[in-house]
């Protein structure tokens, strides 16, 4: 039996840990946001890729994710605060 985990996840979480038909990704910095279609990302990157990975994907060009002062990137994935985490 498959139990939900109310602990929130990092971005070393994979994709196998989140069970979302899709993947919501959003910036607060930028107001910008998307879906991604986890059946997509499976068959493309696999069930190990981690939400860094695809955070550094979908922030691709962005000047906030490389920069002089660090990452200060604000893009995230409102699936890793734990409603669809499963262990």
């Amino acid at each position: 039996m498959t139990r939900r985990n109310p602990k929130p996840l990092d971005l070393n979480a994979t994709l196998r840990q989140v069970r979302d038909i899709v993947i919501t990704v959003e910036c607060a910095a930028c107001g910008r946001s998307g879906q991604l279609d986890r059946a997509i990302l499976l068959t493309k990157h696999g069930a190990a890729v981690t939400f860094a990975r695809l955070r550094r994907m979908a922030a691709m060009g962005c000047d906030r994710l490389v920069s002089l002062d660090g990452d200060r990137c604000q893009t995230r994935f409102p699936c890793l605060d734990g409603e669809s985490i499963v262990r």
